[in-house]
């Protein structure tokens, strides 16, 4: 019964450690968030190029807000011509 006990609080602990990474927000998503543009250098010369900035985006998030918001730009033209 107490393995039992110490397994689950081993597991559980495990769960919480693993959670924080995806929870945590990118400098690049709070900026998002604010409705304003990185202000990290990292992130300033990866954009200019066309790129994620790997240090602070690991998984390339700011790229998908990128994308994000051409769409949404295209998709308010698509629907002033109408």
């Amino acid at each position: 019964m107490k393995f039992n006990k110490i397994l689950g609080a081993a597991i559980g602990v495990t769960m919480v450690f693993m959670a924080g990474p995806v929870l945590a927000e990118t400098c690049c998503q709070k900026a998002a968030a604010a409705g304003k543009e990185c202000k990290d250098k990292c992130c300033i010369a990866a954009h200019k190029e066309g790129k994620s900035c790997v240090k602070c985006n690991p998984n390339k998030e700011d790229l998908k807000l990128k994308r994000t918001g051409k769409n949404s730009a295209k998709d308010a033209k698509s629907d002033k011509r109408s």
